[in-house]
This record gives structure tokens, sequence and C-alpha cells, in this order.
């Protein structure tokens, strides 16, 4: 699971057009700010829940969501009803965050973006409700207490930096906004840098580092270091992701479009999100994002329409890779009784169109 792709699946292009209406944007700038600032918005808030009764009042802003909202986007976007929920959502961020720490984060988007603060304020109170309904989803479908929802974003840390651009990040850096999903990293790389008493690094004359290779019983560091990773991992990785057999698509550009890499993460956070149906109540919570992936995945397909023939070819070759994979997936759900009512036209369409993208 990925709660930054849930986020955004909620996000079509469409859905941003109406977004970027709303607020007198183009449809460009919006899309900038809707990939950055959704992954900021929930490294602030896993850095809220990591501190004492964080949590607990992250618990309770999410007890009070309206999910119904996410399958109603559509509808409010573009809308007068778009400036009212926005800025109720800039009010329970600034709840969660504080004025400053809401402040820090609008004024940083805005200059990443080079969007007004206005404008990026308002955005950021759209997409507030849109995250917190995410988490809430989340939090109701497995039951989590205050506890729960803490370990949930803290396990995702890794895919909320890895989402974050580079130059937003040094942006928030000694904000305590991303405390939790950077500062570790940071702190690790400073130390590996720095530590020479052990003979692990040292610096040569002009300020290079180079690495040492004195030994430890006749073992040279970089050995033991070695060793002791492929140990570790092979203790603590736990069990391969179903698609790690599947190799990484390279970049097959349609315009600004990186086709393979959108659709890379449009097939990884679908996989999750079909494992997630088990019956009636999971097909309903699941069916907005499911809506989300078909849409995406049908302007993935019409993009990848402007590909040159070879690229189509090895565009269809990865798609095709992941068919063994999804269609046993959709087939079970399509037989489930209590699921396939609410979610089956939705994912025909979704099997049509990963068909035609495997033929190339």
């Amino acid at each position: 699971m990925n709660l930054v792709s849930i986020a955004l699946q909620y996000l079509a292009p469409a859905l941003v057009g109406k977004l970027a209406s709303g607020l007198g944007l183009g449809q460009g700038i919006t899309d900038k700010i809707v990939r950055a600032a959704v992954p900021v918005i929930l490294g602030a808030l896993a850095s809220k829940a990591a501190k004492p009764d964080g949590a607990r009042a992250l618990f309770d802003v999410l007890g009070k969501q309206d999910t119904g909202l996410l399958g109603r986007l559509s509808n409010v976007l573009g809308s007068p009803q778009q400036k009212t929920i926005a800025e109720q959502g800039s009010n329970v961020l600034g709840s969660l965050l504080g004025s400053t720490g809401l402040g820090s984060l609008v004024g940083a988007v805005s200059k990443f973006s080079g969007a007004s603060q206005s404008a990026t304020c308002g955005l950021i109170g759209m997409l507030a409700p849109i995250v917190l309904g995410t988490l809430s989803q989340q939090q109701k479908s497995s039951s989590l207490d205050a506890g729960g929802i803490a370990k949930l974003l803290s396990d995702q840390k890794s895919n909320i930096a890895s989402a974050i651009p580079s130059d937003l990040s040094k942006l928030l850096s000694g904000s305590g906004l991303l405390d939790a999903v950077v500062s570790k990293a940071t702190s690790t790389t400073s130390t590996t840098t720095s530590t020479t008493s052990q003979g692990t690094s040292t610096y040569a004359p002009g300020g290079s580092a180079t690495t040492s290779t004195k030994p430890f019983n006749g073992w040279p560091w970089a050995g033991l270091v070695a060793a002791a990773s492929l140990l570790w991992g092979s203790m603590f990785s736990g069990p391969p992701a179903p698609w790690s057999s599947i190799p990484a698509p390279p970049r097959l550009m349609a315009g600004s479009t990186d086709v393979a890499g959108e659709l890379d993460t449009q097939l990884k956070g679908l996989h999750g999100l079909l494992a997630s149906v088990k019956d009636k109540t999971t097909a309903e919570q699941a069916l907005p994002r499911l809506r989300a992936a078909q849409t995406t995945i049908e302007r993935l397909d019409g993009a990848a329409k402007q590909l040159p023939n070879d690229s189509k070819k090895m565009l269809g070759g990865y798609v095709a890779s992941w068919l063994p994979l999804l269609t046993p997936m959709l087939t079970s759900i399509a037989g489930n009784s209590a699921a396939a009512p609410l979610v089956k036209p939705v994912l025909d369409g979704v099997r049509g169109r990963l068909e035609s993208l495997a033929k190339g």
C-alpha cells in the first residue's frame, strides 16, 4: 500500500482541471502543486502523529472526516462549494499543524511552484480533506486506534519522502514539518560521512572523503559492512513485493507524460486496491479509487498512442508481464456475488484498457 498513490488516485486529470478553474490557475501548475503537496501534507501529519498526544489529535480529526466527499469530488471541484470546503480544510490542517506550520507549508509550496500564496493556500485547503479522507478510510477499514495511525504513517515514511521533490524538501528543512520522514535519513548520512575514529572514512586534503580498508581481525571493513547488510536484509526485509520480478520500465515519454512511469505507479496501486476488495463493504470503499485508476489508465492509454512503434512494443511487453498478476484478481472479484455488482463495470473497463496496452 502507498498512501501517496491512493490519495492521488482521487485527483484524475479531469478533476485537477476543475480544481484549477476554481482557483484561477493553469492545469499544469495545479498538477505540479497537487503532486508535491499531497506527500508534504502526509509527511506533516506523520510528524504530528510522532509527537506526544499528536496521534490522538489526528485520530480525533479523522473520526470527524466526511469520507463520502471522496466520491463527490467531481461535483464539488469547480463549484461554489469548493471555496467553503477549502476554508474548512485549511482550518482543520491549521489546528493540527499550528498556524506557523501551515504558513510554512503554504509558503514553501508557493515558492516551489511559483503560484501566489493565496492560490496555494486555497489549493492546499482543498487537498487537506482529500488526504485526511484517505487516511480516515484506512483508519476505519482497519479499525486503527491512535497508535495504529501513528504506525501506519511511520511505515509509509519512505513512500512519502520519495514523493516529495528535493527542492521542496529543502525549502521545508528546519520547519519541523517533515522531521518524521526525512530526519532519520539525514542523520544517518551525516553519521556515516563524519565517523573517522574507527577507520570507516577519512577526509583527504581539500575536503573529499575516502573510504579506508583498515582490517578488523583480518576482515576489511567494507567486507564486514557488506556481510552485515546481507544478513540484516535476509532477516528483516520481509517477503518481496508480488511484482518484484517484473523489470522496471524505461522512461517512455509522450509529450510531458512519462507513460511507463505513471503506469508503473498505477499498476502497483491497483494491485493493492484489488487485494483489499473482499465483500460489499470493501468494494464500496474501493470504488472511488478504482474509478480514479480507470480514468488515469484511460488517459495513459491515449498518451501511449502517441509513442513511436518501438516504444509502444516496449510498453506492451511491460503491461503484458503484469496481466498474469492482475487477471486472476480481476476474475476473482468478478465472481464475488457481493462485490461484483458494485465494481465489475469499472474493472471490465480497466481490464480492456490493459489488454489494449499489452498489444503494443
